[in-house]
């Protein structure tokens, strides 16, 4: 008789021969996982658990610096040969394409540089973190703090979430997600179809508040004996794209690049993409995208309001995966050279714009950074001579029923008439979005 796997692996209920339909459904929750639900509805009793504190994040320190000069591990070769039979998806996280967005630009205005886009949805689980989450997995084994087994939880705003999800599917750990409820469904869907559990925390707690899914995943790794990573402070964040990323954008510009825009989250791919690239091209220049609300950007007045649209610092914003109220401890702030803010509006607008004009099924945090790098580019009058490039961070897939559907957009307070003008009519995304 055919039975129904529950999370991490309890039989849930058992099915009749022939018609495939339940006869009787039964409790098999995993006991990791029951504890985990018990504790997440429990407010923290210090008492009942001891102290337990959310970590110091400082932004890039001595001791970040030290362990990333010590593990760097030099330039990852190698490609991904067609030809050859792949042995697990881990081998299809990486060495992703270098795409020219000339169509973009020619529906844009006065996009003369060469601008390209380097598209991290090619990774297995669709963005450009599974490159980190194989990397913290992968030292994690090295220095012997964890074996197959054992209980795996991350705080995440979803796709480093999925990129360790699917890393533990094939390598065998227990997962545990702590995730805001802000951040999509279909990021949810894809973590529960690969063995995780998902615990869902408030979207307005502040990093360090007590319901917060970084206090959430400190609790339960004291509790469980299960492992934290820590994606905003583990050396191997950064470490993916120096040894990795930034070889690979190297190699397919041929040396030649002046300028490379990236948005912010972490701050990891920000500080291993640049710091390698300022090695391996001279004079190539920075540029950091970060949505208003979040405080990332510098100098710190310009975090402070939209000018446009009114957003706040430290108020709610929609895109996703980008943006903090803390300075995570992988982010070298140091190592940018400018900084570009964005609004939800003119982001969802952008992404929009790539599908329609370039085919590229990206996600929410790509319209920021295209956006970002649209302004920078038109502000600092960016010519034929120059080549800029932009890290396109994940896929649509996530976003299905956010960005890419028309009902969200109006329910969520966007003037759908101004995103599809700014998407279809050449000119109108300038004047709707004060590009100048």
């Amino acid at each position: 008789m055919p039975a129904v796997m529950s999370r991490f692996g309890g039989v849930a209920c058992r099915l009749a021969r022939g018609f495939q339909v339940p006869t009787r459904c039964f409790a098999s929750v995993d006991p990791v996982v029951a504890r985990a639900r018990e504790l997440q509805k429990l407010p923290y009793d210090e008492k009942k658990e001891g102290e337990v504190k959310a970590p110091s994040y400082v932004g890039w320190d001595k001791e970040i610096d030290d362990d990333f000069n010590k593990l760097t591990v030099g330039a990852i070769k190698g490609g991904r040969p067609y030809e050859k039979i792949c042995d697990s998806a881990l081998d299809l996280i990486g060495f992703t394409p270098m795409v020219r967005m000339s169509r973009l630009s020619k529906f844009l205005d006065d996009v003369d540089c060469d601008w390209l886009g380097k598209v991290e949805l090619f990774n297995a689980g669709g963005s450009v973190k599974d490159r980190i989450a194989k990397r913290m997995v992968e030292e994690a084994e090295k220095s012997g703090r964890i074996k197959p087994g054992d209980i795996l939880i991350e705080a995440t705003s979803g796709n480093t979430g999925v990129g360790l999800c699917l890393v533990s599917a094939i390598k065998g750990y227990k997962q545990i997600i702590c995730l805001p409820q802000k951040m999509s469904g279909e990021k949810v869907n894809t973590m529960k179809c690969l063995g995780a559990e998902i615990l869902r925390t408030p979207t307005e707690a502040a990093w360090d508040a007590q319901d917060s899914h970084i206090f959430l995943s400190a609790r339960l790794a004291k509790d469980l004996g299960g492992h934290v990573l820590d994606q905003y402070k583990n050396p191997g964040n950064p470490l993916a794209h120096y040894d990795g990323t930034a070889e690979e954008i190297a190699e397919q510009c041929e040396g030649k690049l002046d300028y490379m825009i990236m948005s912010t989250g972490t701050g990891g791919t920000m500080t291993g993409v640049a710091k390698k690239l300022k090695e391996l091209i001279p004079g190539v220049q920075v540029v950091g995208v970060d949505p208003y609300g979040s405080i990332l950007a510098e100098p710190a007045e310009v975090n402070e309001k939209s000018t446009r649209t009114g957003q706040e610092k430290l108020s709610a914003y929609h895109v996703e995966g980008i943006g903090y109220d803390f300075i995570p401890t992988v982010l070298d702030r140091e190592i940018v050279d400018h900084w570009v803010k964005t609004d939800d509006d003119e982001a969802f607008a952008m992404c929009r714009a790539l599908v329609r004009h370039e085919g590229l099924l990206i996600g929410g945090s790509c319209g920021s950074t295209v956006a970002g790098a649209y302004r920078f580019i038109k502000e600092n009058k960016i010519g034929k001579d120059k080549r800029c490039a932009v890290l396109l961070a994940d896929s649509a897939r996530n976003y299905m029923s956010k960005f890419m559907d028309d009902g969200w957009l109006e329910q969520s307070g966007f003037d759908l008439a101004k995103i599809h003008a700014a998407v279809f009519e050449k000119g109108s995304y300038d004047k709707l979005f004060h590009v100048k």
